[in-house]
């Protein structure tokens, strides 16, 4: 009867002991993988696509200060008056950034917010960082015509390849370098509403001359 208990008591201590093994290895792998998950050196691209909004901005933040640019600041989140960062480039240019951390195509509105950040924030230079591997038409034409300058999916990944490898003028290159020119035409936005005799009319409203 002793014996038994005794054994007892025994594999009740070692199944214990084993699940505080188990549970201190289990605590040790969710550590090593949280710091893995927020490490700026170990992060890629398929951990960037889990992110939301905000993190990504936060990610930014973080690899362009560790790129050694000079007064980078984050804006508010809640009033941001379409910039998530500032900074000054390598060449002393104060530059807006918004980021996109897009699955779809980037449109039109981005270029919109970020062209009037680029006054409100008194910044010489605008710019999109967005994880989008496509872009409208409208997106670029507008951009063009703003220098408005996008960092899409494979531009964002040439940089933080070059970040890893320590290559920080490539990825300056990339960041810093001015946009290539769409050729677009204002006046394929503008319309004429059609002539009414004896009358200026578009839509249901008219003026009889």
């Amino acid at each position: 009867m002793i014996d038994s208990f005794s054994i007892s008591s025994s594999l009740v201590i070692w199944i214990a002991g084993a699940l505080v093994v188990l549970l201190l290895i289990g605590w040790i792998k969710w550590i090593v993988g949280r710091r893995r998950k927020f490490d700026l050196a170990k992060i890629t691209m398929r951990d960037i696509d889990k992110m939301d909004g905000h993190e990504f901005e936060d990610y930014l933040y973080v690899l362009i200060s560790a790129l050694e640019y000079e007064q980078v600041y984050q804006t508010k989140k809640s009033r941001d008056y379409g910039a998530d960062l500032l900074y000054e480039q390598q060449d002393g240019m104060k530059c807006v950034v918004q980021a996109k951390r897009y699955r779809e195509k980037l449109g039109l509105s981005a270029v919109q917010e970020v062209y009037a950040a680029k006054a409100f924030y008194g910044a010489e230079r605008a710019l999109i960082i967005t994880t989008a591997d496509k872009l409208s038409d409208s997106c670029l034409k507008l951009a063009a015509a703003t220098d408005v300058h996008i960092v899409d999916r494979l531009d964002l990944d040439a940089v933080i390849k070059a970040f890893k490898k320590g290559r920080y003028a490539e990825a300056w290159e990339v960041l810093d370098v001015s946009l290539e020119p769409v050729a677009y035409s204002s006046t394929n936005s503008l319309e004429k509403p059609p002539e009414v005799r004896g009358a200026i009319q578009a839509g249901e409203y008219f003026y009889k001359q």
